[in-house]
């Protein structure tokens, strides 16, 4: 790929007969009839073929994908080949597990519990208890610490700094999440706290001003393969509660000392951080609605590691997964394995809302999203406006260009996410850029015309680049003639125009509600390059409910209304 020259880019484009469109979206689900979401999804194995095949539940599956987190031999032992699942997925498990509880019985029901239960519980067939009696845990404003100094749960006992008879280890723990993570969060962000365990059986005996204070569990988990995780033990997950609303307390559990070799990236103390931020934004998010769909659930958390983390940059693993290096894959798409972290690497498109407007626009989101019964944010009886994923950015982004504008604009800076300008951090750290989805074709006076017809789906971006050959007078332009879908099914269209000098100057192309437009663009002597970027950004999914669990997207596995569309695209000078 040409790298683009160090040149600063402006975020505005040009628009020619430029267009706007309000994107619609299915309607939030009445409180009360929302159905469990989509099952976390991951590697094909075992255990998703017994569940395809009707001979495990949701709720047993969710209860053996939880302890193959912890024991993938002994569930490889009963169903056969079983997947490790992949551990930045274990809250999601979890969560998976956790609200499923109630439709199981018996010894499964006793073996989800113990799973669930935290490491100071008494229940056995905890993967995670302590075998020890915990230590006096350490506790600020709104975070307690719990751990214990020997067994293999133990931390380290050094006490150097301070020295306060309380292990550096967990000072350290308890400076992160209270006085970086809930302070950062929390206090500044303004993210609603986690919901208070107080009606828990375990509760953690500790209480603040405003209600219980929030629990973390240092234990080894690194011989799980575990940085980190949040869960519940929330009684309104019972059955018998007839709790109608889909918010949930949480506890966490972290690592004891982070300094296994899967923890060699970065720093013991960094490793602490990141888990930190990001594990304590989804016991955040559970407070909001613990029963969203995964990507905006992980991809929000991945960007807050950034937020707060700014210089351990343990997300930047990620880009390479998300839209910048394959946007051909839905931004909605929910998988996670051992080779597919495309929720992760969509963290780069709250960085791209976050740096376009502000910080706090994911905030918006999230109280669009918010399903909890402690709201006063629209719904009747307090109820919060329970927009699933794609529809809380939709309405978010609807006073703000609207989606489809603004998924447009993410596609073309994810071409230049390196020119200073463009992302913040693109230059120093070397974000990647999107490829282009067919090898750049050289425009000349013999051959001065390329056609295009790819087909692309929803929340999706293709790339294409004519570069200036030869036999073009000094003043050429470039003719691109497009036969896209209706602009009512999210399509869109971009330019960037790349001169000799090592600018850049972007264009939107503002097609007729047809799909259809024809615009000529500068390609004189000045001229090295343009490229075109096409864009579904449909928002639209088939029929007015969500979680039809029949596909890895938005709206708990709706099936996308625009997908595998045609657009037209020739070029010529």
């Amino acid at each position: 790929m040409q790298r683009v020259s160090p040149v600063r880019i402006l975020l505005t484009t040009t628009v020619l007969a430029a267009g706007f469109l309000f994107v619609a979206t299915s309607s939030a689900l009445a409180q009360g009839s929302k159905p469990l979401p989509a099952l976390t999804q991951t590697s094909p194995d075992a255990l998703t073929r017994a569940l395809a095949a009707g001979e495990l539940t949701q709720a047993q599956y969710a209860l053996q994908r939880a302890l193959s987190l912890f024991r993938p031999a002994q569930v490889a032992a009963r169903y056969g080949e079983v997947k490790r699942p992949d551990p930045r997925a274990a809250t999601l498990i979890l969560r998976d597990l956790a609200i499923r509880v109630r439709y199981l019985s018996g010894a499964d029901r006793r073996q989800a519990l113990a799973i669930l239960s935290r490491p100071t519980d008494s229940t056995p067939g905890d993967p995670d208890r302590y075998s020890t009696t915990e230590q006096t845990p350490v506790c600020g404003t709104n975070v307690c610490i719990h751990y214990v100094t020997t067994t293999g749960d133990a931390v380290a006992t050094a006490d150097m700094t301070p020295n306060n008879g309380i292990p550096d280890y967990v000072d350290s723990a308890l400076q992160t999440f209270q006085n970086e993570v809930w302070a950062n969060e929390v206090t500044m962000m303004g993210y609603r706290a986690p919901k208070s365990d107080f009606a828990s059986s375990n509760n953690g005996a500790s209480v603040s001003d405003d209600g219980h204070k929030f629990d973390v569990y240092l234990a080894n988990l690194g011989d799980d393969f575990l940085y980190g995780y949040c869960t519940s033990d929330d009684p309104n997950l019972e059955q018998s509660s007839h709790y109608d609303f889909f918010d949930m307390s949480a506890y966490c559990v972290v690592d004891n000392n982070f300094t296994e070799p899967i923890f060699s990236n970065h720093t013991p103390l960094q490793n602490l951080q990141v888990t930190a931020a990001h594990e304590f934004f989804h016991a955040v998010q559970f407070s909001y609605d613990a029963f969203e769909d995964q990507w905006i659930l992980e991809a929000t958390a991945t960007w807050m590691e950034d937020e707060r983390y700014d210089d351990v940059n343990d997300n930047l693993q990620y880009l390479s997964s998300g839209p910048l290096r394959k946007p051909g894959i839905p931004l909605d798409r929910s998988s996670i394995s051992q080779t597919d972290f495309h929720v992760y690497g969509d963290w780069i498109f709250f960085r791209y809302l976050s740096e376009t407007f502000n910080q706090g626009i994911v905030r918006l989101i999230w109280n669009r999203a918010d399903a909890s019964e402690d709201t006063d944010l629209g719904g009747p009886d307090g109820e919060g406006p329970d927009d699933f994923s794609v529809q809380a950015v939709s309405r978010v982004l609807s006073s703000r260009g609207g989606f489809r504008s603004r998924f447009a604009q993410f596609g073309w800076m994810n071409r230049v996410a390196r020119v200073p300008d463009v992302y913040d951090e693109g230059a120093p750290n070397h974000y990647p850029q999107a490829p282009l989805t067919d090898p750049a074709q050289t425009l000349s006076k013999s051959a001065p015309r390329r056609s295009k017809s790819p087909k692309l789906d929803h929340q999706t971006n293709a790339y294409y680049e004519f570069k200036r050959g030869s036999g073009f007078s000094s003043t050429a332009k470039l003719k691109v003639i497009l036969n896209l879908p209706a602009r009512s099914t999210g399509s869109a269209a971009s330019v960037l125009v790349f001169r000799k000098n090592g600018s850049v100057s972007p264009f939107t192309l503002g097609i007729t509600s047809a799909g259809g437009g024809t615009f000529k663009v500068p390609f004189g002597s000045g001229v090295a390059k343009v490229d075109v970027i096409l864009t579904n950004a449909s928002t639209r999914y088939v029929g007015s409910s969500c979680f039809s669990d029949t596909t890895p997207f938005a709206c708990g596995g709706a099936t996308p209304r625009d997908d595998n569309k045609t657009y037209a695209l020739t070029a010529r000078v």
